[in-house]
Order: C-alpha cells, then structure tokens, then sequence
C-alpha cells in the first residue's frame, strides 16, 4: 500500500482546511498518509482539528500518519499541546 503525500499551504486556516478536506478524506481511505507542512507560517485551529481527526481514524485503521512541520507550525503545534502529531504516528 503506498503512502499519499499532501502538501499543506502556507496558511492554513479555516478555508484552507475545508479545502483540504475532500483530499485528506480520500487519501485516509487509501492507507498511509504523510503531510508536509514545511511551508507553512500560519497554522491555526481548523487545520489542528482537521489532522488530529485524521490522525485518529487512521491509527482506528491500523495506518500512519507522518507529519513534515515548518518552525511557524512547530510552534503553534506546542502553543495547543499537540506536538504528538510530529510523531511517525505508526500503529502497527
């Protein structure tokens, strides 16, 4: 099974993250997914819930999720105590 690789933009807010959406959805079905974020400066609350709801499907899954994060979503990643989703996210 390959992994999917998604590419967050530079500011991930609330219309970024419905964006996203039908494209994360999709690729939690496929299997693996990794999220490269290392564009982002801004990262806010949308997105955090968008990849934590994400995340837990597919540890239900039995899959991985691998998150690549910029300085700018290191920091509000620690600034909501969600630095856990830097993790390689593996299940199995």
């Amino acid at each position: 099974m390959a992994m999917t690789t998604l590419t967050l933009p530079t500011r991930c807010d609330r219309p970024a993250a419905a964006a996203l959406l039908p494209e994360l959805r999709a690729a939690v079905m496929a299997g693996d997914v990794a999220i490269n974020g290392t564009e982002v400066a801004h990262f806010g609350q949308a997105m955090l819930q968008l990849l934590l709801s994400a995340r837990n499907t597919l540890a239900e899954q039995r899959h991985a999720m691998t998150v690549t994060a910029s300085p700018a979503m290191q920091a509000a990643l620690a600034t909501a105590d969600a630095e856990h989703l830097l993790d390689d996210g593996s299940t199995r």
